[in-house]
C-alpha cells in the first residue's frame, strides 16, 4: 500500500514511517522543511515538501498531492493536520480516518473536554474557579504536548489569567499512563493498550512499560462509548497512590509514543491497514499485546549531503 504522512519533522510521524516500510508499505513524507532537513524525509520512499496546515491552499495540495502520487491512506500526525484535514475530509480522494470535526472540536479544548469526561463518571483533578493554596496546574485550554503547562506548589501565586484562553486544576501525584488506542471507523476499539511513561523528555515517553490494566482498560472503553475515536488516538491519566485513575487529555492522533506499542505488537499495524480497507480486523481485542514488556527508545541520525 501506499501511505501518504505528514510533517514528517516529528518523532510520531518517522517512527510510523519506519514501521510501515517494515511491514512492505511504500512511504510517501510531506512537511514544510527542504528535502534533507527532517530525518523523516530521508527515510521515507518518497518525499514532498508542502505547505503549512492552516494555509489557504493546504487541503488543494494534499489533495493533489494524494491523486498524483496514487496513495491509499493519507495519515496526518500533527494536531493541526487532523483539525483541517477532518473539517474538509470529504475532499480527500482517498481512505484517512480521523474523529469527526465535532469530535475534534471538543476534545481539543482540555476544559470543555474534561468536564465531558467528569460528566462520564470518570475521575478528573478538581477544576479551581480561583487561586488557593495546593499545588496547582495551570494549563492552556488548546495546546499540543507538554506545552502551555505550568506548575505551582503550595505558596506560589498564580498569575492572573484569561479564564478563556487558560484553566487552573488540582494537581494528582502518582504514576502516569498513557493508553494507545486503535478503533474502527464506528469508534469500535480493538487495541486499548497502557503503557507506564517511566522516561519522559520533552513531553514524549523515551521509557515505556505495556501493562494489562483492566481498570484503566474499562475507563478507557466508557470513553469510548461515548466519544468516538476512529483510528490511531491516545488517552493520558495519572494513577494516585490508592490506584486511582485521574483523567488528563485526549490527544486525537497517533502517539508521540505510540512507537513502542507497535514495537511489542505489530498486528496494531496490520488491524489499521485491514480497517483502511473497509474490513474488518480478524484479530480479537488486544490480541498478540506483549503485556509487561519494558520498551526503551534512542535517537539514531540521518545524512543528507547537498
Amino acid at each position: 500500500m501506499k501511505v501518504l504522512i505528514t510533517s514528517v519533522g516529528l518523532d510520531v510521524a518517522v517512527n510510523l514511517i519506519r514501521y510501515f516500510k517494515k511491514a512492505g508499505d511504500t512511504v510517501i513524507g510531506a512537511d514544510i522543511n527542504p528535502y534533507g532537513y527532517t530525518a523523516g524525509s530521508v527515510l521515507a520512499d518518497e518525499y514532498e515538501q508542502t505547505t503549512f496546515a492552516l494555509a489557504p491552499d493546504y487541503i488543494d495540495k494534499m489533495a493533489g498531492l494524494i491523486e498524483r502520487k496514487e496513495i491509499d491512506i493519507f495519515i496526518p500526525v500533527n494536531d493541526l493536520d487532523v483539525y483541517q484535514v477532518s473539517k474538509n475530509i470529504d475532499r480527500i480522494p482517498c481512505k484517512c480516518i480521523v474523529p469527526s470535526v465535532d469530535v475534534i472540536s471538543m476534545v481539543r479544548d482540555k476544559l470543555v473536554c474534561s468536564k465531558k469526561i467528569h460528566e462520564l463518571g470518570l475521575n478528573v483533578p478538581d477544576f479551581l474557579g480561583k487561586d488557593d493554596d495546593t499545588n496547582r496546574v495551570l494549563r492552556d485550554r488548546i495546546s499540543a504536548g507538554s506545552k502551555g503547562i505550568k506548575f505551582f506548589s503550595k505558596g506560589a501565586i498564580v498569575p492572573v489569567y484569561d479564564p478563556e484562553i487558560s484553566f487552573l486544576q488540582k494537581t494528582i501525584k502518582g504514576q502516569e499512563y498513557t493508553v494507545d488506542v486503535l478503533a474502527d471507523e464506528d469508534g469500535k476499539p480493538y487495541y486499548i493498550v497502557p503503557r507506564i511513561r517511566l522516561e519522559v523528555r520533552t513531553g514524549t515517553a523515551t521509557k515505556v512499560q505495556i501493562e494489562n490494566d483492566e481498570s484503566l482498560i474499562g475507563d478507557v472503553r466508557k470513553l469510548l462509548e461515548n466519544i468516538k475515536l476512529p483510528g490511531f488516538s491516545n488517552i493520558q491519566f495519572i494513577k494516585d497512590e490508592k490506584g486511582v485513575n485521574w483523567f488528563i487529555e485526549i490527544n486525537y492522533r497517533f502517539s508521540g509514543g505510540g512507537a513502542t506499542t507497535l514495537a511489542v505488537c505489530p498486528e496494531v499495524l496490520e488491524a489499521f491497514k485491514t480497517i483502511c480497507k473497509g474490513k474488518k480486523p480478524v484479530q480479537e481485542f488486544n490480541e498478540g499485546v506483549k503485556w509487561g514488556s519494558i520498551v526503551a527508545r534512542y535517537y539514531e541520525e540521518t545524512v543528507y549531503s547537498r
